[in-house]
């Protein structure tokens, strides 16, 4: 096979310290020496397909074209759940096919998907409970060393999606919601700045949650008093808040996994 100039692989999984992750380092170095390897997020919560979708969407627009997404939160691994290679953002994104994939899908018109259906570019014997060495690692390596992905089996049209919920308007109401939480503690929304700032049109914002209600936006977490719960634009430029040295996730008594659909309403003051 021609060789591609050397790609980046990305790697993002649940798998949390130990010897999962340098395996599957190991399979991609083994079929694509050249790759430049580089891990996302290994700390995510087991099985939290959400959480994993979202550390994909801030990896949008970050990596150069050609670059190869491998991800791998799986509770359904060794089932009848497919697994896919996905062409979308000028890019490759590589894992099972369970809705992990959902926001990278939604961005590009133009997506195209295959389901990994032929064994010649998996490792054997294929493991029943660890595809992320066996199957998703060999084909993300295959795709770096320039693959095309055609081979890999046929086209998948119907991807699973998570339910991904848009911002709407409600009356003098802008309502968002919260996709999930850092491990800071701060609320991230789907509500990004420009629709926002259009909502608003030079008013001042208020923005409520959970019972709470924040009166303008920060430009920085360190312009609120400390203790203090603000709302601001993060570096993904969607609306976030967050409580200032502390963790807002806690002080409103809930768990990283509970934070998702929260509704987050911005209205314009005077």
């Amino acid at each position: 096979m021609p060789q591609a100039p050397a790609a980046i692989v990305t790697l993002t999984s649940d798998f949390g310290p130990g010897l999962f992750v340098g395996l599957m380092k190991g399979v991609v170095l083994g079929i694509c020496p050249q790759a430049r390897l580089v891990d996302l997020e290994h700390g995510l919560a087991p099985q939290d397909v959400r959480a994993g979708a979202l550390v994909l969407e801030q990896a949008r627009g970050v990596f150069p074209a050609g670059t190869v997404h491998l991800a791998v939160v799986d509770p359904g691994v060794g089932t009848s759940r497919r697994g896919l290679a996905l062409k979308a953002l000028g890019q490759f994104w590589v894992g099972p096919d369970n809705g992990l994939f959902t926001p990278v899908w939604l961005a590009d018109p133009q997506a195209r998907a295959w389901e990994l259906a032929e064994p010649a570019y998996f490792r054997q014997p294929v493991s029943q409970t660890f595809h992320g060495r066996d199957v998703f690692a060999p084909v993300a390596a295959h795709l770096a060393a320039g693959l095309d992905p055609a081979r890999l089996g046929e086209p998948l049209l119907d991807p699973v999606l998570l339910d991904w919920p848009r911002p709407f308007e409600r009356g003098r109401e802008l309502v968002g919601q919260v996709l999930g939480a850092d491990s800071f503690g701060n609320l991230l929304t789907n509500l990004g700045r420009a629709r926002v700032e259009a909502f608003l049109r030079g008013h001042p914002a208020l923005v409520s949650l959970a019972g709470l209600t924040v009166r303008g936006l920060s430009a920085a977490y360190g312009q609120a008093p400390p203790g203090t719960v603000l709302a601001l634009f993060n570096s993904q430029e969607r609306l976030e808040l967050a409580l200032n040295l502390g963790d807002l996730c806690g002080h409103l008594g809930l768990e990283a996994r509970e934070v998702y659909g929260l509704e987050v309403i911005v209205s314009a003051g005077d």
